[in-house]
């Protein structure tokens, strides 16, 4: 998938010379977490989110001096795994989309990137429920669907429908310090791989099994580096391929970090 694949077109714009109260107000009536910021030209001069404010007192005032003005950006004919990389690396929420002409054409955010792998595989909805088209289904989405579960019931629930489409899947879950981690996560998952029968008990398998773990494990410590944590992890394979994703949060005595979602892939 590319950028412009699922990034949010038309973004809602402000102005530089605008209030905090007007910003604040866009944010909450479009509900969204951040806004580009343009100049009197209407170029884009920066961004702001909703925690840029949440101390100020008096929201007349401007919102210029609160503009990150450092912009980061992407071509919309780049790639969603790419994007996913600079959002990883800079620990922010989203980026401006632009044309091959510099015009700004939409943003794309870490919850657009996540919509997306799932809105790629919907079909159509009958009865309320979601019908997904197994010949379009990913292993990638498959797993995203089931790390996401948050009962037993639908836990089973997913892995008969990825059985369905014609995948081998398996969860479990770990939690450890920071520097048990990742060590932790591929020996569960290898562990729930090999007993849900996704993979056999070779040192082939299991070294793809554990290069998607270390895949999506090195985006979950670049947001968050040094920290440990609980997470609920799925495996998917697909003919060619293994799909890990892991969800869950980040944290420690002190800290309780916001879900995060991560996706790591690996040929077998």
């Amino acid at each position: 998938m590319k950028v412009k694949d699922i990034m949010t077109q038309d973004p809602i714009t402000i102005k530089e010379s605008a209030s905090l109260i007007e910003a604040e107000r866009l944010l909450a009536i479009n509900k969204i977490g951040r806004l580009i910021v343009t100049d009197d030209e209407e170029e884009v001069v920066g961004i702001i989110t909703d925690g840029d404010f949440m101390e100020k007192d008096d929201l007349e005032e401007s919102i210029a001096e609160l503009v990150s003005r450092d912009l980061i950006y992407v071509n919309e004919e780049a790639s969603v795994q790419e994007v996913a990389q600079i959002i990883s690396e800079h620990q922010i929420g989203g980026v401006p989309v632009f044309d091959e002409q510099d015009n700004l054409t939409g943003i794309i955010t870490a919850e657009d990137i996540v919509d997306g792998y799932v809105r790629k595989d919907r079909k159509d909805y009958r009865r309320n429920d979601i019908e997904l088209d197994s010949e379009n289904i990913t292993p990638e989405s498959a797993a995203i669907y089931l790390s996401m579960t948050r009962s037993r019931e639908y836990e089973e629930y997913w892995l008969d429908k990825i059985e369905g489409y014609g995948y081998k899947g398996a969860i479990t879950q770990t939690g450890a310090s920071a520097e048990k981690l990742p060590i932790k996560l591929r020996e569960s998952t290898t562990v729930a791989a090999i007993a849900r029968g996704v993979i056999e008990e070779n040192s082939r398998e299991k070294m793809a099994i554990s290069n998607a773990v270390k895949d999506a494990y090195s985006q979950l410590a670049l947001i968050n580096p040094g920290l440990g944590g609980g997470f609920k992890i799925a495996v998917v394979r697909g003919e060619k391929n293994i799909s890990v994703s892991i969800f869950g949060k980040f944290g420690h005595a002190l800290v309780d970090g916001p879900e995060q979602l991560t996706i790591g892939t690996s040929v077998i």
